[in-house]
This record gives C-alpha cells, structure tokens and sequence, in this order.
C-alpha cells in the first residue's frame, strides 16, 4: 500500500456520460466498476475521499470509507462538482487530488507526486502535449472563491479557472519515473476507449 499524503481525494461523477451511452462510474471492470476501481485505488494514497455525484443519481457501493456529496445546480459541468467537493473538505485539510470517475489506469504513486507539487499554488496540474489535464490536478482549498466566481458569471470553462488562478505547471519529465507513459492521464470517453482499456488490463 502507497504511504498516505495529507491531500484529500476528490471523485467527480456526475456527468451525463453522452459520448459513452451509459453511466460511466457502473462500467464493469473486472470483478468491479469504474467509479469502485478509482476510489480502491485513491484511498491508498489520499484520505478522506469525497464522491461529487448528480442528484438522485445511482452508484455502487464502496470498500473503503467514501463521503458522497452531490451537485447543487444540475449541468454546472465540472466546475459546480469541484465547487461542491472543495467545500465538503474537512477544516483541517486544505488539499485535493481531484479526478473524474473515468481514470482506470490512475497511479497512487502520480497522485502523490502531483500533489507534492501544490504547496505555494492554488493548483499543481499535470500539462502534456500542451494540454492542461485539470481532472486529474490537485487544487487548493483557496481554488474555491475563484470559482464560486466563474460559476456566479455564468462561466462553466475550467480551462478558464486554471488560467486566472496561482499554477504549478507540472511536465510529463516530472512524472516520467512513477507513471512512464502517463496512463494516470487517460479516461474512457467512448465505447471505443472502454474496450481498449478493458483489453489493456487483460479483462477483455
């Protein structure tokens, strides 16, 4: 089991899941689904783990202690969930790894490694290719009025909240060691990509 980091773990599921045709966190992966494989694998580096869910929307059950919360706006997008997941975060912790519910291959090892990048900064967030990967970036608690903000305009954009905020640009150099092909970064989008994954964990 990886050492535990004094970050909490943020689970954002409650997108519509369009592009994949069903609920993404109940995809079967194994003897599991999606959403329990990425808490299980969370819970060894992160604690306490906070589930963003739509309301009234079905989940699994989980094996480790899960505290789940819900969207207070329906099609707020992932601004509303990491609104609501900073604001559930106990008082004596400040930060987050925050994730979607559709990373299968995260790595508890890139998890802590991300967040170790965050002290000073509002959000250490992994950039590759010249992309920001802000699903898969630890946030400070002090992210929080930023974007109370943008929701309060009417902005949904994360990408717009990463610009306007104090960040740790994190490269694929310095995660090469722990996560070489930067799997932790990957999500199943469509069918396409779940049938991948699904191959690449040999379950399919």
């Amino acid at each position: 089991m990886s050492q535990q980091t004094t970050g909490a773990g943020i689970i954002l599921c409650g997108g519509k899941s369009e592009r994949m045709g069903r609920a993404k966190p109940l995809l079967p992966f194994g003897d599991e689904v999606l959403l329990q494989r990425v808490t299980r694998v969370l819970a060894e580096v992160v604690t306490p783990l906070i589930v963003v869910a739509s309301p009234e929307q079905s989940l699994p059950t989980f094996s480790c202690e899960t505290v789940v919360v819900y969207d207070r706006h329906r099609g707020h997008g992932p601004l509303e969930g990491l609104a609501v997941g900073l604001k559930a975060l106990p008082k004596t912790i400040d930060t987050a790894f925050v994730t979607g519910c559709d990373t299968p291959f995260i790595n508890p090892l890139f998890v802590a490694r991300i967040l170790s990048f965050l002290d000073g900064y509002t959000v250490a967030i992994p950039k590759e290719g010249g992309r920001y990967h802000p699903l898969c970036a630890a946030f400070s608690k002090s992210a929080l009025p930023h974007i109370e903000k943008l929701l309060a305009a009417g902005e949904r954009r994360m990408g717009l909240l990463i610009e306007s905020i104090a960040r740790r640009e994190v490269l694929p150099t310095e995660w090469c060691d722990v996560d070489p092909h930067s799997n932790s970064l990957r999500n199943v989008n469509n069918p396409e990509d779940y049938a991948a994954a699904l191959r690449e964990a040999g379950i399919q």
